[in-house]
């Protein structure tokens, strides 16, 4: 096995703080100006639905949490919160989404979209860190060499889907392009 299941989903994770960083910059951009940069908000939007949970958060959610569950009782704690954050994050995500239609035209709309870009970007690192410094050393503790094969094999068979790489290739360039700083000509444009 050429790297862990638990290396692997930390891999994911710098995919994810980049477009955490584009979200602060978004939150700053719409404090200093007022305007959203809908179409960059729209791709943050489309990354974490199909990314960061409809791929990342998956493998947790349906492979790691309930074989490291399985394993250790001492797991039940820290998935039960992990889960919650997930669930937390989702609810930003849903705001942002449903405001971002009248972005340009309300202030409510920018200021909801402002505040969960805000919330979001605060919990996923805190989120993350707690992925890596406690949940991902102790699936590595617990989860013995045949736990770890198994959960390699069932990564690789989601990641062979049809499409699933070319799709994951599409976000990592988009989280890499979200991360660089957005041009005032993109601004409302979506």
């Amino acid at each position: 096995m050429s790297e862990s299941p638990t290396q692997q989903l930390a891999d994911e994770h710098e995919y994810v703080k980049l477009v955490v960083g584009a979200m602060d910059d978004e939150v700053a951009s719409i404090e200093r100006t007022g305007r959203v940069h809908t179409e960059r908000v729209a791709q943050m939007i489309d990354f974490t639905r199909n990314f960061t949970d409809g791929d990342h958060h998956a493998k947790e959610e349906d492979l790691l949490f309930p074989l490291l569950e399985e394993r250790s009782a001492a797991a039940g704690g820290t998935v039960s919160v992990l889960l919650s954050e997930h669930e937390a994050a989702r609810g930003c995500i849903r705001a942002i989404a449903a405001a971002l239609p009248d972005a340009e035209s309300s202030e409510e709309a920018r200021g909801v979209i402002a505040e969960n870009l805000k919330l979001y970007a605060f919990l996923l690192p805190l989120h993350i860190g707690k992925e890596d410094t406690v949940l991902f050393p102790l699936a590595d503790q617990v989860l013995d060499e045949n736990d770890q094969r198994l959960l390699a094999a069932e990564f690789a068979r989601v990641e062979a889907q049809e499409g699933s790489a070319a799709s994951r290739e599409r976000y990592h360039a988009m989280a890499h392009a979200l991360a660089m700083p957005p041009t005032d000509r993109e601004t409302n444009r979506g």
